[in-house]
């Protein structure tokens, strides 16, 4: 074995059996263990339990604990740059917040206004735990990876229920003045588009907006994606190890084909798309209702 695995293995053992009795001493060891292993998720959710000096939440002020079963996180700490996964996982989400903010501003939305929010999508709360911060008591989250919802309302405090693959199968608890839905679109099959577009008007409160992310077709184009005739392209992989890659897989679409989808799915509707805003690539398409 590994020596440095072994050495995190036993600074582990140590500190679980000094937790319940000496909880700061407990909290040095699994300092000592993420300082050998920065990816070490039990080490790292030990400190923010015992709210150790070394915890990440006590200078980010917020929860930053993290699930095991994210994925998303486990794609930040896969890549041979992440020196830091779980600083950069959780950086990520505030560098979400800080795109978002300045979109809403442009539209004549300010995020802090807003009354009514659902972050559909959610995942294990890579940017819910950001999000609160903004808009206590006013944020619902949703999505079908098992145990997800569960774990935004018991960390965050949030609204959540369960999604769907099937649009149709859900209910939602109230219309939203916000629905902001990032990396969703970027991995829904093109053909069911339309049924969820027009789901997620039938959500939005006269007036709302419906923001989600695609991918930039000029990254389809440097990447060699082959775009269809009709301006799209689906193939089945994803970095959801849970969800069929036939149900959630990696979409592409021209711009032309993304304003289609939106026009036979809300008639009437206003289209912005704003192009690379989220994460490294994906461009922002801004939605106002057709009522």
């Amino acid at each position: 074995m590994n020596p440095a695995v072994e050495q995190v293995r036993a600074l582990l053992e140590r500190a679980r059996a000094l937790e319940a009795n000496a909880p700061l001493e407990a909290g040095e060891f699994y300092h000592q263990a993420r300082l050998l292993d920065a990816g070490c998720l039990e080490a790292h959710n030990a400190l923010e339990r015992l709210r150790s000096s070394h915890a990440y939440g006590r200078w980010m002020n917020i929860d930053c604990v993290i699930d095991e079963r994210d994925d998303i996180y486990r794609f930040f700490a896969s890549q041979d740059i992440a020196r830091n996964p779980i600083r950069e996982y959780l950086a990520d989400g505030w560098r979400t917040l800080a795109e978002l903010m300045p979109l809403l501003e442009r539209e004549g939305k300010p995020l802090t206004g807003v009354g009514s929010m659902l972050e559909f999508a959610s995942g294990f709360g890579r940017f819910t735990r950001h999000l609160t911060r903004v808009l206590p008591g006013r944020v619902t989250c949703s999505d079908v990876l098992p145990g997800s919802t569960d774990f935004a309302r018991e960390r965050f405090g949030v609204e959540a229920f369960d999604s769907a693959t099937n649009p149709e199968r859900i209910t939602w608890p109230r219309r939203y003045e916000l629905i902001f839905i990032l990396s969703f679109f970027t991995h829904v099959p093109l053909h069911a588009w339309q049924r969820w577009l027009a789901h997620f008007a039938a959500a939005l409160e006269d007036g709302g907006l419906l923001i989600f992310s695609i991918h930039s077709p000029a990254y389809a184009i440097e990447h060699n994606v082959p775009l269809d005739a009709d301006g799209g392209c689906f193939l089945r992989s994803s970095e959801q190890s849970a969800l069929s890659t036939d149900e959630y897989g990696t979409t592409f679409a021209t711009w032309e084909r993304v304003r289609r989808e939106i026009g036979a799915a809300i008639p009437g509707a206003r289209v912005e798309i704003h192009p690379n805003t989220f994460w490294i690539a994906q461009d922002a398409v801004v939605v106002r209702g057709g009522r």
